[in-house]
């Protein structure tokens, strides 16, 4: 039963951020033309390799704080949070950079549509600006969980939906 209470939080964590993606096609589908939606929904496979790839390193920062947690190193769990931070901050920026400055190199390297290829650049150079936010949400993500507390995490991130959705339903 304790396992499945602290699981449940973070399985619906993982989903919620993978959605996030799914919720702009949704929106773009409804309110705007085929094209734009078909630009958002080439951008699919790179959002999720880049969500997936930030999701890990949360996962790696879980594992690190959790084991200097059980030895019960202030001063190792000190240093590991604080490495985590400027790693994951710096895999969040590099993310982003290269989604920015090579939008248009991988998604033609996916045979994108030449009709799709702007928009779906735009696409993937805007979401690629939140990246350093979701690689710090991430690690704090997988900090706080290393301590036992996975409901937090999953009450920023539904904020963040609901604030995402409303954005997107204002921009769209």
């Amino acid at each position: 039963k304790n396992i499945l209470l602290f699981s449940l939080p973070l399985m619906m964590t993982q989903i919620l951020e993978v959605l996030f993606n799914l919720s702009d096609v949704a929106i773009v589908g409804k309110y705007a033309s085929y094209q734009a939606l078909g630009s958002v929904g080439s951008t699919t496979t790179l959002v999720t390799l880049f969500t997936g790839f930030l999701i890990g390193m949360g996962a790696g920062v879980n594992v690190a704080v959790a084991r200097a947690l059980g030895v019960r190193s202030d001063e190792q769990t000190e240093k590991t949070i604080h490495s985590a931070f400027v790693i994951c901050t710096a895999m969040g920026v590099a993310a982003c950079l290269i989604c920015t400055f090579f939008a248009r190199q991988m998604l033609t390297l996916l045979n994108t549509k030449p009709e799709l290829l702007d928009g779906a650049v735009i696409y993937l150079q805007i979401f690629a600006l939140g990246m350093p936010a979701m690689a710090i949400y991430n690690c704090g993500n997988g900090i706080m969980s290393a301590a036992g507390d996975t409901k937090r995490p999953l009450l920023y991130l539904s904020i963040a939906g609901v604030l995402n959705v409303a954005l997107n339903l204002f921009f769209v």
